[in-house]
């Protein structure tokens, strides 16, 4: 994460001991609406999943999920936020401290992959090996879950566009995708809404 200085960790720690500008209170709107159209299989991993809200939304749905992110403040906020959940949808939640780059940290496989907002963190060429990683870690049929910024600031520490011409290079079916949907919508903030990609693509 070389967009956000020499510490990517330290950055987001920092962010963290506030509340995050991407922190709305709940699940982004654009993914729980992916999530209604094209439902995962669990378990489901919820990559960079901050203070838990989308994996919470997905086992209050009945599906088993696993929020990591490598914010020790950021996973601290979600277990928090789980011990108040009726033990039924507790049961069906967890979160861990993990870098997803990691590879002896997750040693299963999933039915679906959520990002709501990791990989326009990305340099283009830390996007490839990133997609490489969330690839092997996805089941046959298996369905990844994307919603990213459309649009670049003209200012440091932010998030880069993700466009859907990216999205169609990426995951063409010659790499071993199908996408299945891919729109234009929003992610929303505490302070405006940007432009954002969404997708939903396929492992085959």
């Amino acid at each position: 994460m070389s967009r956000f200085g020499p510490d990517p960790q330290a950055f987001f720690e920092a962010v963290y001991r506030k509340p995050a500008p991407w922190d709305i209170g709940g699940p982004q709107p654009a993914m729980v609406k992916l999530l209604v159209e094209h439902p995962p299989e669990a378990p489901v991993l919820d990559v960079g999943c901050g203070t838990g809200d989308l994996a919470i939304h997905i086992a209050e749905s009945g599906v088993k999920a696993l929020g990591v992110d490598f914010v020790q403040e950021a996973i601290d906020k979600a277990r928090a936020k789980a011990r108040l959940l009726p033990p039924e949808i507790a049961n069906l939640v967890d979160f861990r401290v993990t870098d997803v780059f990691d590879a002896e940290s997750l040693n299963q496989s999933f039915g679906g992959i959520i990002d709501s907002g990791l990989l326009h963190l990305l340099d283009p060429d830390q996007s490839d090996a990133f997609i490489e990683r969330l690839a092997s870690l996805l089941r046959p049929g298996g369905r990844l879950y994307l919603h990213e910024f459309a649009v670049t600031f003209p200012i440091p520490n932010v998030p880069r566009a993700v466009v859907e011409e990216e999205i169609i290079e990426r995951f063409a079916s010659a790499c071993g995708w199908r996408i299945l949907t891919l729109r234009t919508e929003q992610f929303l903030s505490r302070f405006a809404p940007v432009a954002a990609t969404v997708a939903c693509v396929e492992r085959v």
